[in-house]
């Protein structure tokens, strides 16, 4: 192992198994995870993509009881198209956990009795909502009304739109998703995690962080003034059940912490196919942890799960990538009012890495509110990716023509802005980046005089956003044995016979029928050209 090297673990917030995952999924989470990734592989580092799916969350008992079926069997269903929504757009995580794994209510409960032996783990009085009517608790997305900080429509648990975790007993207007009647309080006995006891030290902890300013201030400001045992059971069925204390025997753990605990799962199945140890990876100076997600989980990633890791002597997160909801066309993704376009039916007609590359473009940080997939981006997103192929394939396959020189100063200083980006979660900025490099590339003008290395690092700097395309053309002008590298320095020009491009564009234009159906859907009109 080089002196140098890290062991990062990019961990995707889990989805929950009620449908599948549009594309505003995957490029505000999983494609930023699998680009940081690919990145790390490719200057040396150890790299894990991690993720799984939150079984116990509510949605997918919802979804279960308008389809009136086995809920077990709904959420394998939707995890079968999730996987599927991923693998169309080339993503494969290393470890993909189910909850609902034996494993994962093992290391669950693992961290809970860590959590409690350490004595921050408190037996309280709380409240839960209760339907008098239907004779159960309510809990997460079952219970839902008007959140108290913002009056925005939430459940009973995150509000989505301003990120305040919510009690029960302060959501307005609480009305039960099963039956649609009012609910009820009814005091019950909860464990709650005490962050008060080591609050002043985790707040050091962020203060000192790389975290972005915007995540770091917000978090600090909840630890600094509004500081809180946070709930962690309820009287729900499914999940990790608990033994003790005897009070709360019964209840399940909140998916909000075994859900997303769901990450040490995969980092312990990673630990023993490589024979290392999971405490000792854990506390290892070399390992990162960064986490990647949706506002929606911004609280309990940058809270409960860092509180999480911090209180057992684990270092904190070292970054977390938090993206704005998506818009499309405007409008916040949507699978309820059917404004969603679904990952692995648009892949179907746009190629994949066209479409990987528009959503990384787009990807904006938390606050930002840029991030809007409109189909004039994706077209100017193919025409670019035509530019690119157009200018390799005038040299492709006449190596003889290359020559031996290093890049510039100019293209150097691009490479070191890319790198910096991405290891800065600054995706978006990356790309720039790439369009940068290729402005000033011999190779993308008329000149007769082309660096070997310039055209390897420009597949480099493409290869974590569209993989295939720049193995393609990397085993095309340098042999099957190519590997991307941002080192200019060791690629030489290699000898061969000029011959065609025996592979199509990966740019080819996006199909009339793809613009006029999506345009029909959510413009209604086709504007006039």
């Amino acid at each position: 192992m080089r002196a140098n090297q890290h062991t990062f673990f990019a961990c995707s917030a889990p989805p929950c198994p009620n449908g599948k995952l549009h594309l505003g999924h995957i490029g505000g989470v999983y494609l930023l995870a699998d680009v940081f990734v690919r990145y790390h592989r490719m200057v040396g580092n150890a790299a894990y993509h991690v993720t799984g799916a939150d079984e116990h969350g509510t949605y997918t008992l919802v979804k279960a009881r308008k389809l009136g079926r086995p809920v077990d069997d709904v959420a394998h269903m939707h995890i079968e198209e999730i996987l599927q929504c991923l693998r169309s757009v080339d993503i494969e995580p290393d470890v993909f956990v189910r909850t609902s794994s034996e494993d994962h209510k093992d290391r669950s409960l693992a961290i809970y009795d860590q959590l409690r032996a350490s004595g921050y783990v408190e037996l309280r009085d709380g409240e839960q909502l209760y339907c008098g009517t239907c004779e159960e608790f309510a809990a997460d997305s079952l219970a839902v009304g008007e959140c108290p900080a913002c009056n925005a429509p939430t459940d009973s648990n995150l509000c989505e739109d301003c990120g305040s975790a919510l009690q029960h007993n302060l959501l307005r207007n609480p009305i039960h998703t099963t039956c649609g009647q009012s609910l009820i309080l009814r005091p019950i006995r909860q464990v709650h995690f005490q962050l008060e006891k080591f609050a002043p030290g985790l707040d050091h902890a962020i203060e000192a962080s790389g975290w972005p300013e915007s995540i770091k201030r917000k978090e600090l400001d909840w630890l600094r003034s509004k500081l809180m045992a946070l709930p962690m059971s309820r009287h729900f069925d499914r999940g990790v059940t608990l033994n003790s204390p005897v009070e709360v025997a019964g209840q399940t753990l909140m998916t909000w912490f075994e859900g997303l605990w769901c990450y040490e799962t995969g980092i312990e199945r990673l630990c023993k196919q490589n024979g290392a140890d999971l405490d000792d990876t854990m506390r290892n100076a070399s390992t990162r942890l960064v986490f990647f997600m949706g506002q929606d989980n911004r609280f309990y990633y940058t809270i409960g799960v860092t509180a999480s890791l911090f209180s057992r002597g684990y270092a904190i997160p070292y970054n977390h990538a938090i993206q704005d909801f998506y818009k499309l066309e405007g409008a916040k993704f949507s699978t309820s009012r059917d404004h969603a376009v679904w990952a692995d039916e648009v892949a179907a007609d746009i190629d994949t890495n066209v479409l990987r590359y528009y959503l990384a473009s787009i990807a904006k940080p938390f606050g930002a509110n840029d991030n809007d997939f409109l189909i004039e981006g994706l077209l100017q997103t193919a025409a670019r990716i035509r530019a690119f192929e157009t200018a390799l394939r005038k040299y492709a396959g006449c190596n003889e023509t290359l020559t031996a020189d290093k890049l510039t100063v100019e293209q150097n200083h691009n490479v070191k802005r890319y790198s910096e980006a991405v290891q800065d979660l600054r995706v978006w900025d990356a790309m720039d980046a790439i369009d940068a490099f290729f402005d000033v590339a011999s190779f993308s003008r008329a000149d007769t005089s082309v660096s070997a290395a310039e055209v390897s690092v420009f597949l480099s700097l493409l290869n974590p956003v569209t993989p295939m395309l720049a193995a393609r053309y990397g085993a095309f002008f340098f042999g099957a044995g190519w590997r991307p590298g941002l080192d200019g320095g060791t690629i030489r020009p290699s000898t061969g016979l000029r011959k065609p491009v025996d592979f199509p564009l990966f740019s080819d234009p996006i199909p009339e029928a793809f613009i006029e159906a999506y345009e029909r859907r959510f413009r209604q009109v086709r504007p006039n050209s």
